[in-house]
């Protein structure tokens, strides 16, 4: 099977490798790139034992924040090796991990040489993927070691089930080599179990960005100062869009918005950064007078107040919206799965955002049953929503409520998660003597 696995990744060759040296010549890959292919700045373990925890992205590195933090405090014993796939997540990485963290490493590319090689420098006790991240030869390889696999925050949403499904004979043969599961959900654990892993290895623990939200409140007041926006001004923030299609229905939306309330302000937060000149020269096409966070000035008296702010910032959304006054989250007006709706809630904010959340099905879904997220398709229902909500103070505040009661009932996924870990940790101290033999 896993000769099948190679002889697919070999015939693709042609494909994926274009695809990775244009990455490395001249995009995202081209800093550290023989990292992917295993070369990991990683010395051979000494007195300590390791863990390799993966994360994708920048959502996956948040959400593994708070538990990073608890393994480093309950398992000093270990080393936390952290890699990412995303040079996002590498950077999200880097400024809020770092501390907890002994390395911060590029995932490998799943080709049995890198992994190999990758393996043969960590040595890891454990290797703790967060999600879904799964990787047929890098799986084989720590299992053949002796090493443990555990999956965290695991999901599959709904269009990654139907792929699994058409190829379960992958997946059964990965899950093989997956020893515990924490699942987000009821129905993600389900999932796994039909795919192939037995109901005794696999727990629903909840989503610790449910924990990590609340790491991210900040104060709207310094907020306003920092973006300035004027003192009384409701505030619109729209983040992480993804498409012109996105942005072009929350600007007609803003514009019917401010036809009815004219100091309305606008902050908007394209989820990839490359993207912030198109999004200012279609706000700019609209009539629209957009200014950059990162151009904005200390102080700001009134006659410079901003009415529309791009952010250009790494690493400040999360905070941001303690700001607004009506959250929108982008990625879901297209059928590109949805965002983070966990980061408004924590600040008590009315969210509205479009019909695809098949990312993010189960907060999406508890949203709307509260009544603090509300599912929307065109810029008129937006618009509709957005001003019932402004002319609305005490529905604001009651749904405030509602949500902060939402994400601290759903607290505590961290802990549920480090119990597992501990447990594997020990059994894996059990099994073994001493480190990782050197291969």
């Amino acid at each position: 099977m896993r000769a099948l696995y190679n002889l697919l990744l070999l015939l693709g060759t042609l494909l994926w490798l274009g695809y990775v040296l244009a990455r490395v010549m001249g995009g995202s890959w081209r800093k550290r790139w023989w990292e992917r292919f295993g070369w990991v700045p990683v010395p051979a373990p000494r007195e300590k034992r390791r863990i390799w925890l993966h994360c994708v992205s920048v959502g996956e590195t948040l959400a593994a924040l708070p538990l990073i933090k608890q393994i480093r405090a309950s398992l000093p014993q270990y080393e936390l090796v952290l890699s990412t796939t995303t040079p996002t997540g590498q950077q999200t990485a880097w400024n809020q991990a770092r501390d907890y963290v002994d390395y911060l490493i590029y995932f490998p590319l799943d080709l049995p040489f890198a992994v190999r090689r990758a393996l043969r420098r960590i040595q890891p006790s454990l290797l703790i993927l967060f999600e879904t991240e799964l990787w047929l030869n890098l799986l084989a390889e720590q299992h053949r070691q002796g090493g443990t696999v555990m999956v965290v925050n695991g999901r599959l949403s709904d269009r990654s089930f139907q792929r699994a499904k058409r190829f379960r004979w992958l997946f059964q043969r990965m899950l093989r080599y997956v020893d515990f599961v924490c699942a987000q959900s009821p129905t993600d654990a389900g999932r796994f179990v039909e795919l192939g892993m037995s109901p005794a290895r696999v727990e629903m623990t909840g989503n610790t960005k449910f924990d990590q939200a609340l790491e991210s409140v900040s104060s709207a007041e310094s907020w306003r100062t920092t973006l300035c926006l004027p003192l009384e001004a409701p505030v619109i923030v729209v983040g992480s869009t993804r498409t012109p299609e996105e942005e072009q229905l929350v600007v007609r939306a803003y514009q019917q918005v401010r036809a009815q309330l004219p100091e309305t302000c606008l902050v908007i937060a394209p989820r990839h950064l490359e993207r912030v000149p198109e999004v200012e020269s279609l706000l700019q096409a609209q009539g629209l007078t957009p200014r950059r966070r990162s151009q904005l000035p200390e102080q700001c008296p009134p006659q410079t107040y901003a009415q529309v702010v791009v952010l250009d910032t790494f690493g400040e959304l999360a905070r941001l919206y303690a700001v607004a006054d009506v959250a929108v989250v982008g990625g879901a007006f297209a059928p590109l799965g949805g965002q983070n709706l966990f980061q408004p809630l924590a600040h008590g904010k009315p969210v509205f955002f479009g019909p695809h959340t098949h990312n993010f099905r189960d907060i999406a879904q508890m949203a709307q049953s509260a009544g603090i997220g509300f599912e929307v398709r065109t810029a008129d229902e937006l618009a509709t929503g957005i001003l019932r909500l402004l002319e609305s103070p005490k529905e604001r505040e009651a749904i405030a409520e509602r949500a902060r009661q939402l994400i601290q009932q759903h607290q505590g996924a961290t802990e549920r998660c480090l119990q597992f870990i501990q447990r594997w940790a020990q059994r894996q101290e059990k099994h073994t003597l001493g480190v990782f033999k050197r291969l």
